[in-house]
């Protein structure tokens, strides 16, 4: 049985709504802080572990929250210092700094170590900044091609290992190289959604798929703009009731870390 990866970017909600400036942080923290209170009961339902990857700014705000990922059984990984950190800008050594700050703040609030991050919007972070951070693994990588966004055709479907860590991607549609995780699902469905996961799966070890807390509150009355907000809030949450209802007895849920083999090195 191939093995299902749900993972999430627990970060703080910052986007431009109406083209105008960012919500305050602590309003930013709140919206995804509300939305992954709903998403818990629903793993729990399905038991279903995941994997949660939380930035300093929210585990030093939401720290009883945090705590409660790993006490549900979730793993509970690092998405940066603040969701505005660029880790393929930032010098090595003070991006080696946040992440290590980051990963501090993470593990007080969740008491589990560590071991994986994903990096603010997916940007590419060298592989020795990750290791010498601390961390065993990187879940970044994603082998698609968005313009402006995603570069990563030449990345394996299959995780691979780079200078001391493991590098996990996110799943693709095969041959096109299609994403089929959070946009994918916001813009076709939950149907189409489901068609997508399916076919990611051929010739892949397992599928792993990237949502965020904050999908799970509806963002239309926030100003968000439609083709992002319409699948939101209940939406959302059904849908992924749904994704969890179809794998059952086909894929076995588990938390990255606990997939992590040796694999070749690149």
């Amino acid at each position: 049985m191939k093995t299902l990866l749900l993972t999430y970017d627990v970060e703080e909600f910052d986007w431009r709504l109406g083209g105008g400036r960012p919500l305050p942080v602590a309003e930013q923290i709140e919206i995804t802080a509300k939305g992954l209170r709903k998403l818990l009961p629903i793993h729990e339902r399905h038991r279903a572990p995941a994997t949660f990857f939380v930035t300093g700014a929210f585990a030093a705000a939401k720290r009883e929250l945090v705590a409660e990922l790993a006490k549900s059984g979730h793993e509970v990984g690092v998405h940066g210092l603040e969701h505005r950190d660029d880790y393929a800008t930032l010098e090595p050594a003070i991006a080696i700094d946040r992440l290590k700050r980051a990963r501090k703040l993470v593990e007080a609030a969740s008491g589990q170590e560590a071991v994986g991050i994903r990096t603010p919007r997916l940007r590419s972070c060298l592989a020795f900044v990750v290791r010498d951070a601390g961390f065993s693994y990187d879940a970044s990588p994603h082998p698609t091609w968005i313009p402006g966004r995603y570069f990563g055709l030449h990345f394996s479907r299959s995780p691979w290992r780079e200078e001391g860590i493991t590098k996990v991607p996110i799943s693709v549609l095969p041959g096109l190289r299609m994403p089929v995780s959070w946009m994918w699902f916001q813009f076709a469905g939950p149907r189409l959604g489901l068609v997508g996961a399916r076919l990611a799966l051929l010739g892949a070890p397992y599928l792993h798929l990237y949502f965020h807390p904050w999908e799970a509150v509806s963002l239309r009355p926030l100003g968000a703009p439609p083709p992002f907000s319409r699948r939101t809030g209940e939406v959302f949450i059904e849908a992924l009731d749904r994704l969890l209802t179809w794998s059952h007895g086909q894929l076995e849920p588990a938390t990255v870390s606990e997939i992590l083999v040796p694999t070749p090195v690149a």
